[in-house]
């Protein structure tokens, strides 16, 4: 660790990158909403069904290759070391070459299984994406290894509005789904440039030390796995639901996402960029005082989130109606139903980070899959009794029964606390009663 971060207390450090991370989230998902708003107008909902299907394509072609080359720089001893840097750079940029190597072979069989003919050319395109990210400076790794969110916070910002306004401005020239493509294309050029420019540290080169390789290697087997069954039980949900619901409502799905796990997206974002490396220092200086500081922080996380998914549950279609025109109007339902499912979840999701740096990364990713199964056959057998209305509910029900399973693995770990779960799974069973009653649901039913 730096000099400059071992003079702060952990923390102030903690405090301070979970402070930026917030506010720059906050940002971001401002700029998104308003780009939505305006989007939706240039836009047909299908546009954001077919963009939600390449995103998840992208996103799982990246954790299925994802070797943990991040994790590997915040947890080695050798971090300091330009060899083992500069190896990690290398490696990073090979997979992105790699991924859309692999995106371009899979383009055309996925356009004709979701009979969408415009992803053989799409795919390939947008996944470019993938090998300028490949050259993004480990300077930030580095960053998030020293609790140090500032300078990734405004990258990420003046990526983010650089994106945004490209694809609006892309959108009212060409309004098709090529403006959403050519707008991420330009967000990751600005991200990865800026992050050689405004990351202080050394700068990358191509190298390649065997035992730098190995290392990262070695230790990427598990982060893979964990990856791949983090994608199936997430943005992987969206492929099988592709396939059992129709575009427009796949479009839907993803702008009530959106609204949805807005504060709780923030708060991954915190557990990834801040608690992760938090609890990693945690256990390798003071192990037994894991526990308090895991429970104060999953309060912190909890309540926002619980709360915001309350408002979308009673109000979900009210948000929707105001904030979108007609076309749009069943995603309300989408959201309240969504709403539902976090009450409970928020629970399970507030762990994050936890296993990984106690080093039980098998045990998490049980998690993982067990979480995947219940998604996936949540989604089927939701499909089976109620169509595309029983997709969208066995999606939300699958993180209530998720909850259970969390709970008996973290209380083996000494982890479970009674006085943060127990009042929320009591205030959203009340919740979902209150809103399931006094909610018309026929015209759902007959989606």
């Amino acid at each position: 660790m730096s000099q400059a971060a071992t003079t702060l207390s952990l923390k102030l450090r903690t405090f301070r990158a979970a402070g930026w991370t917030v506010g720059g989230h906050a940002a971001s998902q401002l700029l998104r909403f308003g780009s939505n708003l305006i989007l939706t107008r240039l836009l047909f909902p299908e546009v954001f069904g077919l963009m939600a299907i390449i995103q998840a394509v992208m996103m799982g072609v990246a954790m299925l290759s994802d070797i943990g080359v991040t994790q590997s720089i915040i947890r080695s001893n050798r971090a300091h070391d330009e060899r083992f840097m500069n190896t990690a750079w290398t490696i990073q940029i090979a997979k992105g070459v790699f991924m859309w190597l692999v995106l371009c072979l899979i383009a055309a069989p996925l356009a004709a299984a979701y009979d969408e003919p415009l992803l053989a050319w799409m795919l390939p395109v947008a996944g470019l994406a993938a090998v300028i990210s490949g050259f993004y400076s480990t300077n930030g790794a580095m960053a998030s290894r020293n609790i140090d969110a500032k300078r990734i916070t405004f990258i990420s910002i003046g990526g983010h509005i650089l994106t945004v306004m490209a694809t609006v401005l892309l959108a009212w020239y060409d309004p098709t789904p090529w403006a959403l493509v050519w707008g991420n294309l330009i967000g990751a050029s600005v991200q990865m440039l800026a992050s050689h420019v405004l990351l202080p540290g050394a700068r990358n080169r191509f190298a390649w030390e065997r035992q730098s390789a190995r290392d990262i290697i070695s230790f990427g087997g598990a982060v893979l796995l964990s990856s791949s069954l983090t994608f199936f039980a997430g943005e992987g949900n969206k492929l099988v639901a592709g396939l059992l619901l129709d575009m427009r409502m796949l479009g839907l799905l993803g702008l009530a996402s959106t609204l949805n796990l807005v504060i709780w997206s923030a708060i991954q974002l915190v557990g990834s960029r801040v608690l992760y490396p938090a609890y990693s220092e945690v256990m390798r200086t003071e192990p037994a005082r894991l526990s308090s500081i895991v429970e104060r922080s999953r309060l912190v996380q909890v309540l926002p989130t619980w709360s915001a998914a309350l408002f979308f549950a009673v109000f979900g279609r009210q948000v929707i109606e105001f904030l979108y025109d007609p076309r749009y109007a069943d995603a309300g339902v989408i959201l309240q139903i969504q709403a539902l499912g976090l009450m409970a979840g928020v629970l399970s999701m507030s762990y994050t980070g936890v296993l990984w740096a106690a080093g039980k990364i098998g045990l998490s990713t049980a998690l993982l899959a067990a979480q995947g199964v219940l998604q996936i056959g949540g989604m089927f057998v939701g499909s089976q009794i109620a169509g595309q209305f029983g997709v969208l509910v066995g999606i939300a029900l699958s993180g209530v029964l998720m909850y259970p399973i969390t709970a008996a693995v973290y209380a083996r770990q000494e982890l479970f606390h009674a006085k943060v779960d127990v009042p929320v799974i009591l205030a959203s069973i009340a919740a979902a009663v209150g809103v399931v009653l006094s909610n018309d649901w026929t015209g759902a039913r007959a989606w």
